[in-house]
C-alpha cells in the first residue's frame, strides 16, 4: 500500500528536472506513493490585458500560456526521469500561488506536498512572506522541502522531536513525527536516528544561582523525558542523540555532522504575530542548513487553519480561474 497517494510535486514554469521533482521520483519508485506533477502558472501582463482589452484577448492568451505548459510538462513525464511510473499532470492559473497549491492539494487529497525550497533574505521574508513561508504555515498535510544540488538516495534520516512537549506515550505530534520519519527511512532503505534538543544552555558562572538551578532542573527533566520517550518508542540507543542549545543552530550542525539526507521535523500553526516574536525552527534550518526537510502537521491543523482562513471559499476561488482552461491532453502510458 502506498504511504503517500498522490505526491503532489511542484513543477517549475518550463518543467524543468529539479532536486524536488528528483526527490519525489525517488520516493514513488520505493513505493511512497503515486506522482502528481502541477506547474502553477502566471503572468500578470494577461490580467492586464483583460483590462486593457477586453477578457476574450486575455483568455486567449492565458490559454496559449498553459497549453506551452501543458506540453512541456508532458515532455517531462514522458522522459527517462519518471519512466515507469504512474504520473498525473496538471497546469493551474494561480495569481495567489500559496492558495493554489492548497487547493490543489486539498482537491487531489495530497498525503504530501514536495517543493523546491529557496533561500530569501530576511527583509523579503519579513515584508512580503514569500511563498515557502506561506504553505510551511497554512499546508494542512505533510511538505517536503528539498534544497538545491545533488540528491542521491539519503542514508541518514533524522527525526526530531521535542520530549517536553507531550507525555512519551501519547498518540501526538511526537508520534506523528517518529511514525514518518520511519516511514522514508524503510522506505529509501535509510538509517533512522533521532534527535531531541534543549533548548537552552547552562550558565558558565555562577552555577549555584537560582539561574543554574533552574538550568539543572530543567536539564533533569528533559534527560528524564528523553529517556522515557526513547525507551517507550524503542528507539536503538546508537540512534538516539541529544542536544543542548539554540534548536535550528544545533540541528543545523547535526545533520552536517552525521551526513542527513532528510531532516522530519513537526510545525505547528501559528499567526503572524507568533512567528515574528518567537521565530520558527524549520524557517531557520530552511535557511541555514543543507538537508531537506519534512514538515509534520498535528492532528486538526485543517480543522484549525479552517477556523482562520475560509478554505472553502479558496477552493471556490481557485476553482473559477480554471474555467475555460485547455484540458490536459493525454499521454501514452509508459512502459
Amino acid at each position: 500500500m502506498s504511504r503517500y497517494d498522490p505526491i503532489l510535486t511542484v513543477v517549475p514554469a518550463g518543467a524543468q528536472v529539479t532536486p524536488a521533482l528528483r526527490r519525489a521520483a525517488q520516493l514513488a519508485r520505493a513505493g511512497a506513493g503515486t506522482l502528481h506533477l502541477c506547474i502553477f502558472e502566471y503572468d500578470d501582463a494577461v490580467d492586464f490585458a483583460a483590462a486593457r482589452a477586453g477578457g476574450a484577448i486575455a483568455g486567449h492568451a492565458r490559454n496559449d500560456l498553459v497549453r506551452e505548459q501543458q506540453e512541456k510538462l508532458g515532455e517531462l513525464a514522458s522522459g527517462d526521469l519518471l519512466r515507469g511510473l504512474a504520473v498525473q499532470c496538471d497546469v493551474v492559473w494561480a495569481p495567489l500561488a500559496h492558495e493554489a497549491v492548497i487547493a490543489k492539494a486539498l482537491a487531489t487529497g495530497a498525503q504530501l506536498v514536495v517543493k523546491d525550497s529557496h533561500r530569501e533574505s530576511l527583509l523579503r521574508r519579513t515584508v512580503f512572506t514569500p511563498l515557502d513561508w506561506k504553505l510551511m504555515r497554512l499546508l494542512p498535510c505533510s511538505t517536503l522541502f528539498v534544497q538545491a544540488g545533488e540528491h542521491p538516495r539519503p542514508q541518514r534520516i533524522a527525526a526530531a522531536v521535542d520530549v517536553l512537549a507531550e507525555p512519551a506515550q501519547a498518540d501526538g505530534l511526537n508520534a506523528r513525527i517518529l511514525h514518518e520519519a520511519l516511514g522514508l527511512a524503510e522506505c529509501l532503505e535509510a538509517q533512522l536516528e533521532v534527535v531531541s534538543v534543549v533548548p537552552f544552555l547552562a550558565p558558565h558562572r555562577h552555577t549555584f544561582s537560582p539561574v543554574g538551578r533552574m538550568f539543572e532542573e530543567a536539564e533533569a527533566a528533559h534527560l528524564a523525558a528523553f529517556t522515557e520517550f526513547m525507551d517507550f518508542r524503542e528507539v536503538p540507543p546508537e540512534c538516539r542523540h541529544r542536544l543542548a542549545g539554540a534548536p535550528a543552530a544545533v540541528l543545523a550542525e547535526f545533520v552536517a555532522n552525521r551526513g542527513i539526507g532528510l531532516l522530519v521535523l513537526g510545525s505547528a500553526y501559528r499567526d503572524a504575530w507568533d512567528r515574528l516574536l518567537l521565530g520558527s525552527t524549520a524557517e531557520t534550518l530552511m535557511q541555514e542548513a543543507a538537508v531537506d526537510l519534512m514538515l509534520v502537521k498535528p492532528a486538526g491543523t485543517l480543522e484549525l487553519v479552517q477556523e482562520k482562513f475560509d478554505l472553502a471559499q479558496l477552493c471556490r476561488r481557485h476553482e473559477r480561474l480554471q474555467e475555460g482552461l485547455p484540458a490536459f491532453p493525454p499521454r501514452r502510458a509508459q512502459a
